[in-house]
């Protein structure tokens, strides 16, 4: 078996929630969207940073009169310039900590597109501020990434408004680099359909085939990332007693949970948990008991559940969604 690790230095994500590991790396990348909007007043750049904090609006009897933007860098609150004239009323947008402006939709005078009338900005959850709700001028549209600086043009109101994106999460565009690992010990060998999981420091791999729909072994690999060393894992308890390949695998906490795979009639669904403390299989449920008989499913869990979803079984592909609730110890579907 040929092991790569792949680094990733910019972001970890779920869902709307970035934490930053390289702030550096991700300014550099940082991409300008050019400023949209009229060509009079001067030129201003709030730069790039980690995240766009407040938004500060005031607006005048038929225009944005005045801007401000709040951003943060770590620990670090960082007050943009002021950027058209105060307004007696100003608006403040706040963005929430675990969130950040992904779009925002700004409006142009009709007549000589020189001003700014509207702007709406936001949110990657959509929480939005104060905009009109129909269309007062015409429509331009910053986005293509999380937002985390502004720059334009204004006089003593605004006339343009452009945006930094950083790299878009959202594509999974993401920047890191990939490295062969160097292998000692006792290694699965060459081999695809098996299923690999992460606990701690230790990746898991079990099944496969080589040759086609011919399962190789049922031992479970266990590869140390500290010493680069493969080792067949100690098996004790309920050890399953066949290989599948197909097969799929994931961790919760430090026990792994293995879920079906094809044998020679494809009606296979026996689900395993293997602790790696203990080094003990048991068997959860029992052949024929359990979810739909399948292959080459996909398998996630949180840390109350495990799910199983799609696959193929021996007539069909399979369309259901199982759920596997840890504590109780009962399969929903």
């Amino acid at each position: 078996m040929i092991l790569f690790v792949y680094d990733l230095p910019i972001f970890v994500t779920t869902g709307c929630n970035i934490r930053k590991i390289d702030q550096a790396q991700a300014k550099e990348m940082a991409q300008k969207l050019d400023a949209k909007g009229g060509k009079q007043g001067n030129a201003w750049d709030d730069g790039v940073h980690e995240n766009v904090r407040k938004v500060y609006l005031g607006k005048g009897p038929d225009c944005i009169a005045f801007v401000k933007f709040e951003y943060v860098d770590g620990t670090n609150v960082v007050i943009g310039d002021e950027h058209g004239e105060k307004t007696q009323e100003i608006e403040e947008f706040v963005v929430d900590v675990d969130d950040y402006i992904v779009y925002v939709e700004a409006f142009r005078e009709t007549a000589t597109q020189e001003t700014i009338v509207d702007l709406k900005f936001e949110t990657c959850k959509g929480k939005t501020n104060k905009h009109f709700t129909t269309s007062p001028g015409v429509k331009f549209v910053l986005q293509g990434g999380k937002i985390v600086g502004f720059h334009g043009r204004s006089t003593n109101v605004l006339h343009a408004l452009g945006a930094y994106v950083s790299d878009p999460i959202s594509t999974f565009q993401l920047h890191g680099k990939w490295t062969k690992v160097e292998q000692k010990g006792k290694a699965p060998g060459l081999r695809c359909s098996h299923a690999i999981a992460q606990v701690g420091n230790k990746i898991y791999s079990f099944g496969g085939e080589f040759t086609p729909n011919v399962p190789i072994d049922k031992d479970l690999y266990v590869f140390d990332l500290k010493t680069g060393k493969w080792s067949i894992a100690p098996a004790t308890g309920d050890i399953p007693h066949l290989s599948c390949l197909g097969v799929r695998m994931v961790s919760v906490g430090t026990n792994l949970y293995v879920f079906g795979g094809r044998d020679a009639v494809r009606k296979y669904n026996a689900f395993y948990s293997y602790d790696t403390t203990k080094n003990v299989w048991k068997l959860l449920t029992p052949l024929e008991e359990g979810p739909t008989p399948r292959s080459f499913h996909s398998m996630a869990a949180d840390d109350k559940n495990v799910y199983v979803f799609g696959g193929v079984s021996s007539t069909t592909r399979v369309k259901t969604l199982d759920v596997y609730n840890i504590a109780d110890k009962k399969w929903k579907w």
